[in-house]
């Protein structure tokens, strides 16, 4: 087991493991990206113009270079598979199913049917189980929830749950194959086919105007590309923090080009810029640090919001104060994320460090 350990630490040295635990502000990144997106469903949900210069696209992208970055650094820095997978099901899952019960129990509340024919409908246990397996695309409403509501759906934010997870699993295999055939020839792969995923179901969608093309463009192959732009610099962060002051103004530019000025030649090199711009501002902006000193709900903001917004919107509050929704929206979101901070993933993750404290100590 230690020989696999030093094998798998040779991707990064041990100078490198210590320069990414230094300080740095992903937390205040994560809560940034987290209120953008809760500002993006808000207004998609009550139909109204977009005021937030943030999308939700750029938002999935920002987490998943993120999530690039530090849950490789995560497995690479571990000695065991077991102890990886085990705080990966640890930190997602307690949350993520209470936040599915909660909506079908919002379902039980609000539902215009009858609750014999709430509980008997087939749509209800399609609903369960299919977000309960990350499959929520399969079924995101229950019967007779929301059904008024411009958009039906109990919570369309998780789209990206089972992207998330799929990643998780693949780690194990990426570390081993770049230590078997080198980290420049995967990451080219990686990249070369990610590429390739996302041209082939662009022309598929364009050229057949079929919803399922575009659906699929944005799924794993096509997020892969984010995803690895964070583990790259993760991989070479020595060259990254050695060239940073001159890389991080020339990928700022080139994004801004690439993503608000549309200049698609620069489509191509868009998840590196994006990447470098993202993981350089959480080393080297010093002032938004102070978030590390607390706790951090962002997950139960991403897990909460889009039902709330919902559950408002029902009983047609929008339609009377458009900034009052948005304010108990948010409020409600931001108790709600606390109370499972606290009551569901703190004490589970405090749980995993009990057990292997314990484990230790008999060892």
């Amino acid at each position: 087991m230690q020989d696999s350990h030093c094998q798998l630490n040779s991707l990064i040295n041990e100078k490198i493991k210590e320069r990414v635990r230094r300080d740095n502000c992903f937390d205040f990144i994560r809560y940034f990206f987290a209120f953008s997106l809760i500002i993006v469903h808000f207004c998609t949900a009550t139909d109204t113009e977009q005021f937030w210069f943030v999308t939700g696209g750029t938002r999935v992208k920002a987490f998943f270079i993120i999530t690039g970055f530090l849950v490789v650094y995560s497995y690479i820095r571990r000695n065991s598979l077991k102890v990886y997978f085990q705080k990966r099901a640890r930190r997602i899952l307690p949350a993520y199913i209470v936040n599915i019960l909660f909506c079908f129990i919002v379902g039980i509340c609000l539902t215009e049917k009858g609750l014999t024919d709430y509980f008997t409908d087939s749509q209800t246990y399609k609903y369960l189980l299919a977000n309960l397996t990350f499959q929520n695309y399969i079924e995101p409403c229950l019967p007779g929830v929301f059904t008024q509501n411009p958009m039906p759906f109990l919570n369309a934010s998780l789209w990206s749950m089972k992207v998330e997870v799929l990643f998780y699993l693949c780690v194990p295999f990426f570390v081993y194959a770049m230590k078997r055939w080198g980290k420049p020839l995967i990451i080219v792969i990686i990249f070369l086919l990610s590429i390739l995923w996302n041209e082939l179901f662009d022309y598929l969608y364009n050229t057949t105007g079929r919803e399922i093309y575009n659906l699929l463009q944005h799924q794993l192959g096509g997020q892969m590309i984010y995803f690895f732009g964070g583990t790259t610099l993760l991989l070479y962060f020595d060259k990254f923090c050695q060239y940073l002051k001159w890389l991080f103004p020339i990928c700022l530019v080139l994004y801004i080009l690439s993503s608000r000025f549309g200049v698609w030649q620069l489509d191509y090199i868009e998840p590196l810029t994006f990447a470098t711009v993202i993981i350089g501002t959480a080393y080297y902006c010093r002032p938004l640090n102070f978030l590390q000193r607390y706790d951090n709900i962002s997950y139960g903001l991403y897990l909460y919001h889009f039902p709330v917004i919902q559950i408002f919107i029902h009983f047609g509050l929008h339609e009377q104060n458009i900034i009052l929704t948005f304010v108990l929206s948010f409020l409600t979101t931001v108790v709600l994320s606390l109370l499972s901070w606290k009551y569901i993933e703190k004490p589970i993750m405090n749980l995993s460090t009990t057990v292997k404290n314990s484990s230790d100590s008999r060892n």
